[in-house]
């Protein structure tokens, strides 16, 4: 580590639970973030900014108007373009020794398969269940942990699953493989300060899960409500029938 990044990452290296070690292994993650609107506006600038060496960036969809209330990463002048590209130039511009990957696509069982392989951890910030089971099939046959948010109206959830720990549940545990009726925040809508709070907390359980510091959490179901500002705590077990995981 040179001059210039031990400056940039000092408020990190002070941490005795991150320290120089700790930073390092950040620096040789590989990341993927998969959804780049309210949630991964979010975690994404603070997983650049805590110094991950390597980031892939997915999601096929374009920056609308009626993002810009939550996603600040973005500006009128990128309405039209990928979210996924705008995102890679907002966070060169601030730390060009990263290694971002833009894929700007939609999300595959073939993508997966392509990139969970090199991944050391990978997030979930997409909006539709049929999605989010496609991610967590890929995790559970990949052993990668896999950090899962969801965002609508003024409520929130948080889970962690890691696939490598023989009594951690997966995401299809929980929700089962059946045609689901999503709620969409163009339907509901979304607090924005919601999705900021949630993405952070993604944030910083991949830091957590990276760094091997302080209790990720594993088999539980985190609530955030901020009606009244409050958040629930549920642990999670794992179901021996589950087609996924069990």
């Amino acid at each position: 580590m040179n001059e210039a990044q031990l400056l940039r990452y000092s408020r990190h290296i002070f941490l005795n639970e991150i320290d120089l070690d700790g930073q390092e292994k950040l620096q040789h993650a590989k990341v993927m973030v998969i959804g780049c609107g309210g949630l991964g506006n979010a975690c994404i600038p603070i997983l650049a900014g805590a110094g991950i060496g390597d980031l892939i960036l997915c999601d096929h969809d374009v920056i609308e108007l009626s993002n810009l209330q939550r996603q600040f990463a973005f500006t009128p002048l990128d309405i039209h373009r990928s979210k996924a590209d705008v995102l890679v130039d907002y966070l060169q511009l601030r730390n060009s020794e990263l290694r971002i990957t833009s894929c700007s696509q939609k999300i595959t069982a073939q993508l997966l398969d392509q990139y969970l392989p090199e991944c050391d951890v990978v997030v979930d910030c997409t909006d539709n269940s049929a999605t989010r089971h496609l991610i967590n099939q890929a995790c559970v046959q990949h052993q990668v942990p896999l950090v899962s948010a969801s965002a609508i109206q003024f409520s929130g959830q948080l889970m962690v699953f890691d696939a490598r720990l023989a009594d951690s549940p997966c995401y299809a545990c929980l929700f089962p493989l059946m045609q689901q009726e999503d709620k969409s925040c163009s339907q509901n809508g979304v607090f924005s300060a919601l999705v900021h709070q949630v993405g952070a907390a993604q944030a910083a359980e991949v830091l957590k899960l990276i760094i091997g510091f302080g209790e990720p959490s594993v088999g539980k179901m985190v609530q955030f409500e901020t009606l009244n500002f409050a958040t629930h705590q549920w642990q999670l077990t794992k179901n021996p029938c589950c087609p996924v995981c069990g």
